[in-house]
């Protein structure tokens, strides 16, 4: 069978798979069940889509989204084997990015603690956005340094150019912020399977540059066929770690008394 044919095979299967759990809300309770590994899922951080909340809480939702959002980007620019980080002020920018993140986390958390003063009211449409530029800047940084240990020889361009350049990620970042904010109730599955696939590539690639980091020099990969086995041990890697810290999170929960 032709290559097309295997793969529209493939394409309708999957189709096939999904939409018996869809008629009964099984898919979303998955996702839930996969967003628990790694999001505290608390009601009043997360968005809502037709009355369900999604799998993860705003701020992770952003952090995940925007992954995809930067790996998105980097395809487009044919980018998507580059090693090497951006220059200096934009890798500044990305960095100052995930510190804006850590301050709104921060302020967030101090409401938690009825006396403590919070900098500026709290929203779930901030954990967005500061989640968003945080999850595009971590593709950005991670890709390159992921690539220059993974390929024996790494293409040696630069993940980003420059500040102009980096605008247009963040336009798609606006649009996708929009798309969630704006919670229509079509977009329920797309966001929130998109969302838990974006959990799988993000911890899968800092897995994979955690494996191939420990592979010599020598033995780097060298084709596709090649680096996809470092590919999927990082994969694998990633699952024990989300199984194991859904276990451990599952076992606490109820002995400490924390909400689930």
């Amino acid at each position: 069978m032709p290559r097309s044919k295997w793969f529209v095979s493939a394409v309708v299967a999957m189709v096939l798979l999904a939409a018996a759990p869809l008629a009964d809300g099984l898919l979303l309770d998955g996702l839930h069940d996969v967003g628990y590994t790694v999001c505290h899922q608390i009601p009043s951080h997360s968005f809502f889509i037709a009355g369900h909340q999604l799998p993860l809480c705003a701020r992770c939702s952003g952090i995940y989204l925007g992954f995809l959002v930067g790996l998105l980007g980097l395809a487009l620019l044919g980018r998507i084997r580059a090693s090497k980080l951006p220059p200096d002020r934009v890798t500044a920018l990305l960095v100052g990015f995930f510190l804006a993140m850590g301050v709104d986390g921060f302020n967030s958390l101090l409401g938690f603690f009825p006396d403590a003063p919070q900098i500026y009211p709290p929203s779930n449409l901030l954990r967005l956005a500061t989640g968003m530029a945080a999850g595009v800047s971590l593709a950005l940084l991670l890709v390159p340094m992921l690539n220059q240990s993974l390929w024996s020889k790494p293409e040696p361009v630069e993940s980003v150019f420059d500040i102009q350049e980096l605008g247009g990620y963040g336009v798609m970042a606006a649009m996708a912020i929009m798309a969630v904010n704006s919670t229509p109730p079509e977009l329920l599955y797309p966001i929130a399977i998109l969302s838990t696939l974006g959990v799988f590539v993000t911890l899968s690639m800092a897995a994979t540059a955690f494996v191939a980091g420990l592979v010599p020099r020598r033995a780097k990969a060298d084709s596709a066929s090649a680096a996809s086995r470092v590919l999927l041990a990082g994969f694998g890697l990633a699952v024990i770690s989300m199984a194991a810290v859904g276990a451990v999170r599952s076992y606490l929960t109820p002995l400490l008394g924390l909400p689930g």
